[in-house]
């Protein structure tokens, strides 16, 4: 196992679901954490808990709401700014929404946070995961990527054809496994491993944004059924301490490689989107 005693550790939305099942997880390991929150009390509360397992842990809490930009890249900053290296980044942050919104900077809220998020907060921190020794980022992706065969290129934020949000969160799933896939081969010089995960179905916090009839009923009648957080954070945990045995830019489910859609893995079509997420976030990152 890795030890990831005094290791640095970030995790994004870990104040509920799977993100904070991991940060409870990982926190027994006696790392140095840095974890992203968006609701103050949450927050709070998370640090209690992580206070219970010891109350000498290492942790900074720092707020930011991955649907802004300017959020993200104030947080990025800050950590730039503690940390002298990374050794774990498990970007988590998600969102679904039932309802077509739009950020900001004009995109659609899932695709903003569920892979703009997890492509600006990655390149703003790069340079703190290039280590002499490895280090490892983890994606938090979904099996709901294979629910569209391609991406929506034409209406990239689904505004004219939305329906419930499922195709526009397929799409931030399926663009978190191009977005892994690329990354890893840029960075494999660099001695960086970049792997995605499918946690299962889980019976987490994500679509709580929205206060439909629809995500209601479906939330109380689904909720008895589904794992729980800590069953989907598993693949999580086992990404962040297993051996270094080298793997990169591969997909696992329930702690196993697996195969994912046979569109994710174009790397032509990823650099398409990689170059759209620049112009989104208007900047270049040169890797």
């Amino acid at each position: 196992m890795w030890n990831l005693k005094d290791k640095v550790v970030v995790i994004t939305g870990a104040t509920s679901g799977i993100g904070r099942a991991a940060a409870l997880a990982i926190a027994k390991h006696d790392p140095k954490l840095y974890l992203t929150y968006r609701n103050n009390k949450r927050g709070q509360n998370l640090l209690t808990q992580l206070k219970k397992i010891d109350s000498n842990l290492k942790i900074e809490l720092i707020k930011c709401d991955f649907s802004k930009q300017d959020s993200i890249r104030e947080c990025a900053a800050t950590i730039n700014m503690k940390a002298d290296h990374i050794d774990v980044l498990i970007n988590n942050a998600g969102i679904f929404n039932v309802k077509y919104r739009e950020t900001h900077e004009g995109i659609e809220n899932t695709f903003a946070v569920n892979h703009l998020g997890y492509f600006l907060f990655t390149n703003l921190l790069l340079d703190k995961l290039k280590l002499p020794e490895e280090s490892r980022i983890i994606n938090v992706a979904s099996e709901a990527h294979d629910l569209l065969n391609r991406l929506n290129w034409e209406n990239i934020n689904f505004s004219k054809d939305y329906g419930e949000g499922v195709n526009a969160y397929a799409q931030s799933k399926l663009s978190n496994l191009m977005f892994t896939y690329l990354l890893a081969l840029r960075v494999s010089i660099n001695n960086i491993s970049v792997n995605a995960i499918h946690p299962g179905v889980i019976n987490t916090g994500i679509g709580a944004q929205d206060r439909s009839w629809i995500g209601n009923f479906l939330k109380i009648l689904l909720a008895p059924f589904l794992p729980r957080p800590k069953d989907g954070a598993t693949s999580i945990i086992y990404l962040a301490t297993k051996n270094d045995d080298g793997i990169t830019g591969e997909y696992f489910i329930d702690c196993k490689q697996a195969i994912s859609s046979s569109y994710s893995k174009d790397l032509e079509e990823a650099q398409k989107l990689w170059d759209l997420s620049e112009r989104l976030v208007n900047e270049e990152f040169s890797i």
